[in-house]
């Protein structure tokens, strides 16, 4: 369970900033928000659940 944790943080991670770099690069570009923006949650949601399943985890 702990290496699941850990690759769902990395996932979140990764969701997160990609989602806020292309996002606001696209809104800034056409004045619209794109799917890139609704990256943003769905990261912070695997980042949370990462953090929670590596914390309740034996090593």
């Amino acid at each position: 369970m702990h290496k699941v944790g850990v690759i769902l943080i990395w996932i979140g991670l990764i969701m997160t900033v990609v989602g806020l770099i292309f996002g606001f690069i696209d809104l800034v570009k056409y004045g619209e928000p794109s799917i890139w923006i609704a990256m943003i949650p769905a990261g912070f949601a695997l980042l949370l659940v990462g953090v929670t399943a590596t914390q309740f985890s034996k090593k």
